[in-house]
């Protein structure tokens, strides 16, 4: 993915602005590849919302916001969470569900 997050530094940076749609995904985990390419038909939209976080890179962010199961997509707003959408074990996300909390996250601006 073009805008991973790699460090910490990185990580705050990416989210003390405006609404941000941060993908906790894996490489290994077969519903992030499913997934990955309807995140980045969206970030290639507007690359300023939305960046990918995997999650053997920073695992100490993973514990941080209780991700439990990959793909998860958390919103940040001015460096806080604000909304998050948990991938399903077994199943992970739909395009739809990214959708609806895309559009809900945003007022449908991205």
């Amino acid at each position: 993915m073009k805008n991973d997050i790699s460090t910490k530094a990185d990580f705050e940076r990416e989210t003390a602005g405006a609404g941000k749609l941060v993908l906790f995904y894996s490489e290994y985990c077969p519903f992030c590849r499913a997934f990955l390419p309807v995140f980045e038909e969206a970030a290639a939209a507007a690359p300023a919302r939305y960046a990918g976080l995997r999650t053997d890179v920073l695992p100490e962010l993973e514990d941080e916001f209780a991700v439990e199961v990959v793909p998860t997509v958390l919103f940040f707003a001015d460096g806080r969470l604000v909304s998050r959408l948990d991938g399903r074990l077994g199943r992970g996300l739909s395009a739809s569900e990214f959708k609806d909390f895309a559009d809900k996250c945003t007022g449908g601006k991205i």
